[in-house]
């Protein structure tokens, strides 16, 4: 049995609190050495910190080893340096990052990445320009009062030469593992969910995660990974992003987290909406092993268009009552439903942890929707800055444009030294910037 880790763990930094009794449970390092860890805040770097910041990791990731080996998944830690010092007071979050190709292998060659798509191709392209402009914000500007890190979580699809690229730019990447998706895929066959009805366990033991195999549902097996976040027990905070999202003011994302720090009963910070209770693109949330333990179960329990996630029920008007700010019963399945946009997915998951199961995670009083959000500038839909002649889209508003135009600038860079970015990418936005730069304001 997975022991619960107390809710004082997360209070300014979860070792001072939490490290003796929540390690102990685990039998995993004799007591002496927990009482250092107990003297030591966030997380360890520098030399003079290895042998701990290396023990206080094994610790950690044998209590999600433990947890792994019950549903026979793998939960990877992640790899690079941290930026963040003990020695200081602030608080050390992770701004986090999920990337995953859809679709399978191609022979088309006009990719630099062999074997990837067009479509592909310039999802990646996102992905990298996404990723270089966040770690240029962090090493250039940070975010005040806040230690962050850019953490990179990535399935199995990505290629080698573009993690090593991302770690050069100064992130972390966390390898998402695809037998969490085939806990998933075996979730939804038991659930006889509309999905589980078009998959057999062969299909999920052992074939590949791609368009030619799982269609138009490809997407839920990288979407349900945002809440790996969860387990980078590391952190004091995981703040994520959509790679069509961009933090543009370093001191938006600062109030963001001073907010969610300064309210120690808040799990979660998000935005809600008519289409759905919690919108899974730009969150701030308290990581921790029991909620990691809640999304694997609910993983391998699959989810029902009736019954929700692990055979939940309908939802109640006291359920919409823990979220503050509130979920607007307008949407269009009727208050009840588990129909909501992405419910069996990343924001059915966040409902069902966060909020249903908010008794077992930490406090019923700890979802806000109601905070406004001014750090994350949003090109959603059709209007990535990357797609291959996004401004010649008549379908696409003058505003869109106009927006578009205005974030070029901030996302071409000088060349970097990676052929698929200095090649593809940045060719292609270029050709935008000068196409879109008719709608200037």
């Amino acid at each position: 049995q997975i022991p619960s880790e107390p809710a004082s763990c997360h209070q300014n930094n979860r070792y001072s609190n939490c490290s003796i009794p929540f390690l102990a449970a685990f039998g995993m390092v004799p007591q002496g050495l927990l009482l250092t860890f107990a003297l030591a805040a966030g997380v360890w770097s520098g030399s003079e910190q290895r042998t701990l910041g290396q023990a206080s990791d094994l610790a950690f990731s044998r209590g999600l080893s433990s947890l792994g080996s019950i549903y026979n998944v793998t939960l990877h830690s992640p790899l690079g340096d941290t930026n963040c010092d003990p020695t200081r007071s602030e608080p050390c979050s992770a701004l986090v990052v999920l990337a995953g190709l859809l679709s399978e292998r191609s022979e088309d060659t006009s990719c630099p990445y062999d074997g990837l798509k067009p479509s592909q191709c310039n999802f990646m392209c996102g992905v990298m320009t996404n990723i270089m402009y966040h770690a240029k914000l962090l090493n250039e500007q940070g975010i005040p009062g806040h230690q962050v890190d850019l953490v990179v979580m990535h399935d199995e699809s990505i290629p080698d030469d573009a993690l090593t690229f991302i770690r050069s730019q100064g992130a972390r990447t966390l390898k998402l593992d695809d037998s969490v998706k085939r806990l998933a895929c075996r979730g939804f066959i038991e659930s006889e969910q509309t999905l589980g009805k078009k998959l057999s366990a062969d299909v999920c033991e052992m074939s590949p995660f791609s368009g030619k195999m799982f269609g138009n549902h490809e997407v839920v097996f990288v979407q349900i990974f945002k809440l790996a976040a969860l387990t980078l027990l590391e952190y004091d905070s995981v703040t994520h992003v959509d790679v069509d999202q961009f933090i543009e003011e370093p001191t938006h994302l600062a109030e963001e987290l001073s907010y969610f720090h300064s309210n120690p009963k808040l799990s979660l910070l998000a935005n809600g909406g008519k289409k759905a209770p919690i919108n899974a693109g730009h969150w701030v949330a308290k990581p921790g092993l029991e909620l990691v333990r809640v999304w694997i179960e609910d993983l391998h329990a699959g989810y029902s268009e009736s019954q929700g996630y692990q055979n939940a029920g309908l939802i109640t008007p006291k359920m919409h009552e823990r979220i503050e700010g509130g979920w607007s019963d307008a949407n269009r399945h009727g208050s009840s439903s588990w129909k909501f946009v992405g419910a069996n997915r990343d924001q059915g998951l966040m409902f069902h942890m966060f909020v249903v199961k908010c008794a077992d995670v930490g406090s019923c009083d700890g979802v806000d929707t109601s905070y406004t959000f001014n750090s994350v500038e949003h090109f959603g839909g059709s209007k990535k800055p990357w797609r291959v002649g996004v401004c010649q889209d008549k379908n696409i508003d003058k505003d869109s444009k106009v927006r578009l135009n205005s974030i070029f600038d901030k996302i071409i860079g000088p060349p970097t030294g990676e052929a698929f970015v200095d090649s593809y990418c940045t060719p292609v936005l270029k050709q935008n910037r000068a196409e879109c730069a008719k709608y200037a304001e």
